[in-house]
């Protein structure tokens, strides 16, 4: 995990316990750094997956929606690699969101790039996004493995039915995304 602002880490550590426990487990190797620098030094397919959750593109965060960026991600994954990263809003970012699509596209490829929608109240229009892209093909959902976990996490929304769902775009997504 590479997060630029180590004061990040001790809010987070501080007032989010339940969400920040796992920053010490031992399979976490935890960087106060520049994630852009970061991967564009990295070497290369030496990851299984990236996953950018990223703020808005404004300041610092530009960096982090740009074809350079998108292009050293890709390079450094190996080759069945998936990078996630979230992708705003299409009802209050519409720009970037559908800029950030068709750099993907461009990066990776127009059948490599897949969108997922999904709710959070505390968001801006409560409509947000998630970009995937894969450097291998888009495997499919293991049901079984989904309810299993499901059950022993005691999830109250999530499941193997939502997970599908959220892939499915409205009209006006997909006319934004060029996918009609």
């Amino acid at each position: 995990m590479v997060e630029i602002d180590e004061a990040v880490v001790k809010a987070s550590r501080n007032h989010l316990p339940s969400m920040s426990g796992q920053l010490d487990h031992p399979k976490l190797e935890l960087r106060i750094a520049d994630g852009i620098q970061f991967v564009r030094e990295a070497e290369a397919k030496s990851f299984d997956i990236v996953i950018v959750d990223g703020s808005d593109p404004v300041g610092p965060a530009e960096g982090l929606f740009t074809e350079a960026f998108f292009r050293d991600c890709a390079r450094v994954l190996r080759d069945n690699g998936y990078l996630v990263t979230q992708a705003e809003s299409p009802l209050f970012h519409e720009k970037a969101f559908a800029e950030l699509n068709a750099c993907l596209k461009g990066v990776f490829g127009r059948e490599k790039v897949r969108t997922q929608l999904f709710f959070a109240p505390t968001y801006p229009t409560g409509m947000w996004s998630l970009q995937f892209a894969a450097k291998g093909a888009f495997g499919g959902i293991d049901g079984e493995k989904v309810k299993a976990f499901v059950k022993e996490h005691r999830l109250r929304y999530y499941n193997e039915a939502m997970h599908s769902a959220s892939f499915a775009l409205p009209g006006f997504v997909r006319a934004m995304l060029k996918e009609e």
